[in-house]
């Protein structure tokens, strides 16, 4: 009985991927690590993530819908790349791009997670500022706040940089959570980065990490490949 349960569970889990991907639709174009959508293409730029679907055509009524699953440790880096040059700003606001984005993550890591950000960068490792023209609806009140369906509470930064956190929640490991979300740039073609940050509670932290996290500043790797929107392999620093 436990070997046939062994068997059972993992179609399970494969099932569930099934319908949820089915419910949003077939995907336009898929490539190896990427999948386009009109004047759009979604990006694996880490290698701990996959990307199993994406719908919608970034309205508000119709936003991007992309479902991915994470299992590896590490920071999770989508690329997004904006090709077309009338894309526009499906969710009116001024800008010369800007579209609503849900995204929905499978943890299939071991771990629990209690806390989930989400932050733009422009280029490989460079957080996104104020005057590169990219963030999450700055200045608009497009989506917001925020929304995800795990987690109570959001912070949304803007200051020095364009970070997303969502705090009072948690993602069992083989769970999903949602968030609802606008991106804006003030050009008509950008390439960027989307990144995810995950941490486990506290409580799975042995005593001496959990000082370090604290009291130290983070050692960053000194280069990590990382396959770029216009699908060049860069160091990430």
């Amino acid at each position: 009985m436990r070997a046939l349960r062994n068997i059972l569970w993992p179609l399970h889990g494969l099932l569930s991927v099934l319908i949820l991907v089915a419910a949003l639709g077939p995907s336009r174009t898929m490539a190896a690590g990427q999948i386009s959508l009109p004047g759009i293409t979604f990006l694996e730029s880490s290698p701990n993530f996959r990307l199993l679907a994406a719908s919608g055509s970034g309205t508000l009524e119709d936003p991007f819908i992309v479902v991915e699953e994470v299992f590896g440790e590490g920071e999770v880096v989508l690329g997004i790349n904006v090709h077309a040059e009338n894309f526009g700003s499906r969710v009116k606001t001024m800008h010369a791009v800007g579209f609503a984005l849900q995204k929905v993550v499978i943890n299939r890591t071991r771990q629990l997670w209690d806390y989930y950000a989400l932050e733009l960068e422009f280029d490989v490792g460079r957080g996104s500022d104020y005057y590169d023209g990219l963030s999450f609806g700055q200045k608009a009140k497009v989506n917001r706040p925020f929304q995800s369906d795990r987690f109570a509470a959001v912070e949304d930064l803007t200051e020095p940089r364009d970070v997303i956190r969502f705090t009072q929640g948690q993602v069992k490991p083989g769970e999903r959570v949602r968030f609802a979300l606008a991106i804006t740039h003030t050009g008509t073609k950008p390439s960027f980065y989307l990144v995810q940050h995950v941490r486990p509670p506290y409580a799975q932290l042995d005593e001496p990490m959990f000082e370090q996290l604290l009291f130290q500043p983070f050692q960053l790797a000194e280069c990590a490949l990382i396959k770029g929107p216009e699908g060049i392999t860069r160091c990430r620093r």
